[in-house]
């Protein structure tokens, strides 16, 4: 097993680890059963992501803020099959 598919296993297992752990957050909340999901905004303070509007492409702003405020399971599971990705291209 290369480094690649390691990361990918850990980075999947993580996504799947936060969305079990969302699930169950939600279902222990005396009321109505709603979900929320984690960003990484919501982790880290959102004044750290200020650089974002300060950008002058605005396709580049777009994107950036579209990964920053997507949900982190979402963004954990791509990253893990990107690093299954390129354990299969690099990887002799």
């Amino acid at each position: 097993m290369s480094k690649y598919n390691i990361a990918g296993f850990v980075l999947c297992i993580g996504g799947l680890l936060l969305v079990l752990f969302q699930s169950l957050s939600a279902i222990m909340t005396p009321g109505d059963v709603a979900s929320t999901s984690l960003t990484i905004v919501d982790v880290v303070d959102a004044q750290h992501f200020s650089w974002i509007d300060g950008t002058s492409l605005n396709s580049l702003q777009k994107a950036a803020k579209f990964i920053v405020t997507m949900p982190l399971y979402i963004l954990l599971i791509c990253c893990g099959v990107l690093s299954f990705i390129a354990g299969a291209v690099f990887d002799k």
